[in-house]
């Protein structure tokens, strides 16, 4: 069954294609794939050492310092016979720094081979984790404009960032740990049959109900992770819309309401982390319980069979030696379950972002045609658009823009005026009807080439956390200063930016918080300008301004041979364009100049009476 609209733009649970989460974190290893192995395969070195040097002990207690033969038995029944060394036993027995020594070495060779698989493995997870955050970000930078609306910026920020950790962890950690466990074990057991059968089976008795034990650890911790995972991005959520919208709780005196829901929020997720640790708790303290009856069962049988001269006292410490090593990591088996389980919903959760589709996947480019920017019209041809949710906007727009021309758009709210300049940039494609810029149909155009050739001041004037600089030369390469002042004196922002500490220097707040409304109009404006576009949009952009400002600044861009669309409804704004666009519930029910339309009856000329008499 085919995505709905409103579901291609929107995060969709469990949308991952098939082993998508393992193609995911074998891609994120990209070139470094062959590092971690290395690293793995340095653990297999590691562990190797491990069981050697309890072995040197067993040799030292039984054969050395004791009268045992020198005999090893490996796996496979394999047998070392070492007893024409015997004559090495007396000069051993009086030299035992020499074991001392060889125990030493094994220990050496495991903290090097240690430090090996640690610096592979780190800097593969490391890399990793750099390379799926990049790709996060790049594909959130080309998604469509629909789809970063409908964003929870919250729970996006957790998946791009603390998701991403939690595999890191995981590759770093979680995965090691359990490579490890594999390891000790397929080691351990082996060389324990090979030596004692029968201790083998009693030092093995619990290690079933343990790993048994761990896989329904995993399975309910795993739906509590999902659970903290969403809770979480709530939280985060609320915390990102209370410092962007600030201004509104303290206008409004929300400051208490907004404590008591983060506090509400912040409740559940603590109720959910009390569940995990509660589960967490239990898991520990049953695990030790199993793996303290193992070590008794295990002792016990050895102190039995060394009373009854069965097994030597080099092979008891051996065997409890091995079930040391191995118990503790078949313990962890459990938490790495679990850890695997938590990273599994992380890696869920960054693909249902990487698999929202991208601006050019739903919709084709037709061929580029070669357009002469500085002499393009723009015509709309029986425009109509509907958002995804089914709401229609538009219905059948018609016009033209000649080259050089001014074009003011007025409606009431919601009649569709910013949704035409959203056609225009495409963010949006039209439902039916076609954009021609330059006589050439608007998809055949580059979206990159397009935006480069199109400056826009949006009706909310977004900016940086950046200096007044930063902000106006934004996506503008090797910017002359002076270039930098002239936009800022067309948009009448020149002086105010003297005025601040630091000039041009000066820091703006996040979202421009530290401005007033007509400030960050007017330095979004200088920042249209400077790219010195053949075609200018001002969605609503100089509503911030006095009336004195507003026309110093239309002024100085009518100096420029710029094709302009100003979306606006000072008459005095209107007035000065070439053609004046009326949209009223999405349909187009005027256009013409100031004169023609002021004559007609309609919202142009309510509007033009309304003003004029308040000037008056």
């Amino acid at each position: 069954m085919s995505q709905t609209k409103k579901e291609i733009y929107s995060i969709q649970k469990n949308s991952w294609p098939p082993y998508g989460r393992i193609g995911l974190l074998w891609n994120a290893l990209g070139k470094h794939r062959f590092l971690y192995l290395a690293g793995l395969l340095a653990l297999l070195f590691e562990v190797f050492f491990t069981f050697i040097s309890p072995m040197i002990v067993k040799i030292t207690i039984d054969s050395i310092i004791g009268t045992a033969p020198l005999v090893l038995r490996l796996p496979l029944n394999i047998l070392i016979d070492l007893s024409a060394y015997d004559s090495w036993r007396p000069w051993l027995r009086s030299h035992l720094w020499v074991s001392g020594l060889a125990f030493a070495s094994m220990i050496l060779m495991q903290a090097l081979f240690s430090f090996i698989a640690s610096l592979c493995i780190n800097i593969s997870a490391e890399e990793s984790a750099k390379r799926l955050r990049d790709r996060l970000y790049r594909h959130i930078q080309y998604l469509p404009y629909e789809t970063l609306l409908r964003a929870q910026t919250g729970d996006w920020l957790q998946r791009c960032t603390s998701d991403v950790d939690t595999v890191r962890r995981f590759l770093a950690f979680e995965f090691v740990e359990l490579f490890r466990t594999l390891a000790l074990v397929s080691f351990a057991f082996p060389i324990m049959l090979s030596l004692s059968p029968h201790l083998t089976l009693w030092g093995s008795l619990v290690m079933p109900v343990i790993i048994l034990f761990s896989f329904f650890f995993q399975r309910i911790v795993e739906r509590l992770f999902l659970v903290a995972d969403e809770r979480e991005g709530i939280l985060s959520g609320i915390v990102q819309e209370n410092v962007t919208g600030i201004r509104v709780v303290r206008a409004f005196a929300r400051q208490q309401y907004e404590i008591e829901r983060f506090a509400r929020a912040n409740s559940s997720l603590r109720d959910q982390v009390y569940k995990l640790i509660s589960w967490l708790a239990f898991y520990w303290g049953f695990s030790s319980f199993l793996g303290l009856l193992q070590i008794a069962f295990l002792l016990g049988a050895s102190l039995h069979l060394f009373a009854g001269g069965t097994i030597t006292l080099g092979l008891l410490v051996l065997f409890l030696t091995y079930e040391q090593q191995v118990l503790w990591p078949v313990r962890q088996f459990g938490r790495i379950l679990a850890d695997t389980g938590k990273t599994k919903v992380a890696l869920g959760r960054i693909a249902e972002l990487l698999v929202l589709a991208k601006e050019e996947d739903l919709v084709k480019d037709n061929v580029h045609h070669k357009i002469d920017w500085g002499k393009a019209s723009i015509e709309f041809r029986n425009v109509s658009f509907t958002y995804p949710d089914g709401t229609e906007v538009l219905k059948d727009v018609s016009f033209t823009v000649n080259p050089g021309e001014r074009l003011a758009i007025v409606g009431p709210t919601g009649s569709g005026k910013s949704t035409l300049v959203h056609l225009l940039l495409r963010f949006y494609e039209p439902s039916a009807g076609e954009i021609l810029i330059g006589g050439r149909d608007l998809r055949s155009i580059p979206k990159e080439e397009l935006r480069r050739n199109v400056s826009i001041v949006l009706q909310d004037s977004f900016l940086f956390g950046k200096t007044v600089k930063e902000n106006i030369v934004i996506g503008q390469d090797a910017i002359d200063e002076k270039q930098l002042v002239k936009a800022a004196e067309v948009a009448a922002f020149h002086q105010v930016a003297l005025g601040f500490q630091d000039g041009y220097e000066t820091m703006v707040g996040e979202r421009g918080v530290t401005l007033s409304g007509g400030q960050r109009q007017r330095l979004a404006l200088a920042r249209a300008l400077l790219r010195d576009a053949p075609i200018l949009v001002l969605d609503d952009s100089l509503s911030a301004v006095d009336t004195e400002t507003d026309r110093l600044i239309r002024e100085s861009i009518g100096e420029g041979n710029s094709t302009s669309i100003i979306i606006a409804h000072r008459l005095t704004t209107l007035a000065e364009a070439d053609q004046i666009l009326v949209l009223e519930a999405g349909r187009v029910t005027g256009l013409g100049n100031h004169e023609t339309l002021a004559a007609q009856p309609g919202f142009y000329r309510r509007l033009a009476e309304l003003q004029s008499a308040f000037s008056l």
